[in-house]
């Protein structure tokens, strides 16, 4: 996955220097290019026109790959010795690895007028733009152009070639035989990748002058697809190393260049140009390019790795799995650059990994590579860091404690290590030891921004929430210093030279900063980020999560259910969605608003009992009765025991609903599971004299009243029943009872008098 980056060699041109510089010269030797710069600095301070100490600290600036320092100090150290041949011979390798042939040119030859042929100069400096001119002037847009501006300067050019090659040979340095030009030829190995393949290939088109694919196996249209662009295609038995097949992909290359890509990876379009432009610097062996992988939308982890390199003699792959071409490049002492292109990287999705098994493909191959090399820190990294990926953290922190400890710190998967680490004793919460292993990785110089995020995410599972916003800090400056990110903190910038996620100083920077704050109660600061968040990422249900919450605690109630509402378009997060309105309508009392997330909850956890009682409570308390015996029901169905309270309001629920003889049924249930409860008596005789049974309805009230004989209501009820029966004598004592209990019953009294007159009626 993570590629090797190699320490710069860098030539010293300076043919001697006074003794008083040999310490530091010696600390620039043994490539401690940070204490050989500051003992030179320290030099010119005192001594402004030596010329070898700028040279010396220009080299260690030069090893550290810091490029434009190192720019501004030759600059700087010209013009304090202008007569300076060795500064002339530095300024001149400068300018040829950054790509500045043409200003480079002139003082070149300069130079060889002067006599100037340090053999190191000669080889890295006058060969290499030799080389350089002639991919130029090999340019097929010159070659082939009619247009006599083109021709005048691709004559300009063959010129320029004959004059550097003319001083190369009076200094009798040999010109080797090694191929030097523009064509580029696509190497691939695949099997089983027609879904991917034909996209990859698009990606290439007109940048790649040949096409290589060496196919391990397919039963599936890969071979025909590759066929169809033109590639020659290569069948090989898979043998379980990866570096087997690209090696036999890389014995078919007939290009000056070799551009790698794997099915499932595209060249950005924006990468076209800087590949081609890139085949015209032969003075590189190889580029770095950067692999964006796609995680999930909008999720991102980049790491460089060389993926286009020309096409050296004896140039092997090496590694059955995580494959590198670097070693063998270094080797040869080979230059390796970066290039300002990316490469898009599909295959570590996650429905992808799991569709191809690809991690436990990786762990055996690893495994494998071990008991081949059991001291092979790389493949320990990429081993934890296969384990990280599966979720598996105790072997993470197993294989993170065989690697991280012995490295040297620059690799440029380093940081990403010791986050692994951190972040897999996080989740174990071993919190302690997880701030233990990220002071240690500080203290060694890991200036990573992973490091310092994965740190405040400890201290924010600790409740350290100003330790997390500071360590979060930490991430961003950190980035900058990287040039991850710009100066002003939130720019990114391509081809820098860091390796992880870069989520970690954007959006996922951003989130982990908003919670650090509503947890401080700074909810201001904290809606700013969550809008600008949501405005990044305008569905991301973790965010809507958090958002909706800090809302909630804000009082903004509506605001709080717009996310929440928001958050249930999301399948995976529907139920939560509903968890989270049903409760914060809830807990304002607001049980009409509440129910229908009630209703939703409880039918899709039927386990759940608390969330059932709320939807029959939260029905009855809106009236809504067609909702509660659809609860009811809800409850039958599962088996659950129906009491006789809830056979009752079940009743009550469909007797609002004029379902009288269901009603009765329930209210009967509830008399069987209760012969002493006087309220089911007394529903039952509702329901009866609904339906004009009102001899059964009278039965019904007086055993209802029996049980409970001071229910003035219930007398009244008897006493209608008794009216509507004839039986005026009956009625006229219940009413009579009803107004002993409630003198103030004024439908009683009207009644008892209308009773009265029935009876004198009947009388008379």
């Amino acid at each position: 996955m993570q590629s090797i980056v190699c320490r710069q060699q860098v030539p010293v041109f300076a043919a001697g220097h006074d003794a008083s510089l040999n310490a530091a010269f010696e600390l620039l030797y043994q490539e401690k290019s940070s204490e050989a710069y500051e003992a030179f600095q320290e030099l010119i301070r005192t001594r402004p026109d030596d010329e070898n100490a700028y040279e010396g600290a220009i080299v260690a600036l030069l090893q550290q790959t810091r490029w434009n320092e190192a720019q501004q100090l030759t600059e700087q150290a010209r013009a304090a010795c202008p007569n300076s041949i060795t500064l002339a011979a530095r300024q001149t390798w400068n300018w040829i690895y950054l790509t500045r042939e043409s200003e480079a040119y002139p003082l070149v030859i300069q130079l060889l007028e002067r006599g100037y042929c340090h053999p190191d100069w000669l080889r890295e400096v006058v060969l290499p733009l030799r080389n350089v001119l002639i991919c130029h002037a090999s340019d097929p847009r010159l070659v082939s152009s009619k247009k006599q501006k083109r021709q005048q300067d691709r004559a300009t050019l063959l010129k320029a070639i004959q004059t550097l090659e003319h001083w190369l040979e009076r200094n009798r340095f040999p010109i080797p035989d090694e191929p030097v030009g523009v064509k580029i030829t696509l190497s691939m190995i695949a099997r089983n990748e027609a879904q991917y393949l034909e996209e990859c290939l698009k990606s290439v088109q007109g940048v790649v002058d040949e096409i290589v694919l060496v196919d391990t196996g397919s039963d599936d249209d890969t071979p025909r697809i590759a066929e169809r662009f033109g590639a020659k295609v290569i069948r090989a038995e898979w043998q379980n190393d990866f570096a087997a097949a690209r090696n036999i992909a890389l014995q078919h290359a007939t290009g000056d260049w070799v551009l790698v890509l794997d099915a499932d990876e595209r060249l950005t379009p924006d990468s076209r140009q800087a590949i081609l432009n890139a085949a015209r610097h032969p003075q590189f062996a190889g580029y770095y390019l950067e692999i964006v992988n796609e995680i999930r939308d909008g999720d991102y982890f980049i790491h460089r790795i060389v993926r286009m390199f020309r096409n050296l003699p004896g140039l092997r792959w090496e590694g059955a799995i995580h494959e590198q071409i670097t070693p063998s490049i270094v080797a040869r002492r080979g230059r390796i650059a970066t290039v300002a292109a990316q490469i898009r990287h599909l295959g570590y999705r996650s429905e992808v990994m799991q569709t191809r098994d690809k991690i436990q493909r990786n762990i055996e191959l690893v495994q494998r590579a071990l008991e081949q090399n059991p001291h092979d820190l790389f493949h320990k990294f990429n081993l934890a860091n296969t384990y990280f990926t599966a979720g598996d953290y105790e072997q993470t922190v197993y294989w993170s404690e065989q690697t991280c400890p012995y490295l040297r710190g620059d690799e440029d998967y380093a940081g990403h290590a010791w986050s692994n680490w951190i972040a897999a004793l996080m989740h174990l919460e071993r919190h302690e030891e997880a701030l233990q292993v990220g002071a240690d990785a500080l203290a060694r110089g890991i200036d990573s921004p992973t490091v310092h995020y994965t740190l405040a995410q400890v201290y924010y599972r600790l409740g350290c929430y100003q330790k997390s916003l500071d360590a979060l800090d930490s991430a961003r400056e950190s980035a900058v210093r990287l040039g991850l990110l710009a100066p002003d903190g939130e720019t990114l910038r391509a081809g820098s030279a860091f390796t992880g996620d870069v989520g970690v100083v954007g959006y996922k920077w951003r989130f982990a900063r908003a919670r650090a704050l509503r947890a401080l109660n700074r909810h201001a600061e904290a809606r700013a980020l969550y809008e600008r968040l949501l405005q990044e990422r305008p569905n991301d249900p973790i965010i809507l999560i958090d958002y909706g919450q800090l809302l909630e605690s804000a009082g903004d109630l509506a605001g709080a259910e717009r996310a929440y509402q928001q958050l249930m378009t999301h399948d995976a997060y529907r139920l939560l969605a509903q968890q989270l309105l049903a409760k914060l309508w809830w807990e304002q009392g607001d049980y009409g608003r509440a129910l229908p997330y009630v209703r939703a909850v409880a039918l899709a956890q039927p386990s759940e009992t608390a969330w059932a009682e709320r939807w029959l409570h939260a029905a009855q308390e809106t009236g809504n009765w067609h909702s509660f015996v659809e609860a009811c029901e809800f409850h039958s169905m599962l088996g659950r025991a129906i009491t006789p309270e809830i056979h009752i309001n079940w009743g009550r629920a469909l007797w609002q609903l004029r379902d009288y003889e269901n009603a009765l049924a329930h209210f009967a249930a509830a008399i069987e599971l209760n012969p002493q409860d006087a309220n089911a008596f007394l529903n039952a005789g509702d329901a009866l004299y609904q339906l004009g049974a009102y001899s059964e309805a009278a039965d019904a009230y007086a055993a209802g009243v029996e049980r409970d004989p001071y229910n003035a209501q219930a007398w009244f009820t008897l006493g209608n029943c008794y009216f509507r029966m004839g039986v005026y004598d009956a009625a006229k004592i219940a009413y009579e009872q009803t107004l002993a209990i409630d003198p103030k019953h004024a439908q009683a009294q009207h009644n008892l008098e209308l009773t009265r007159e029935r009876i004198r009626f009947t009388a008379a």
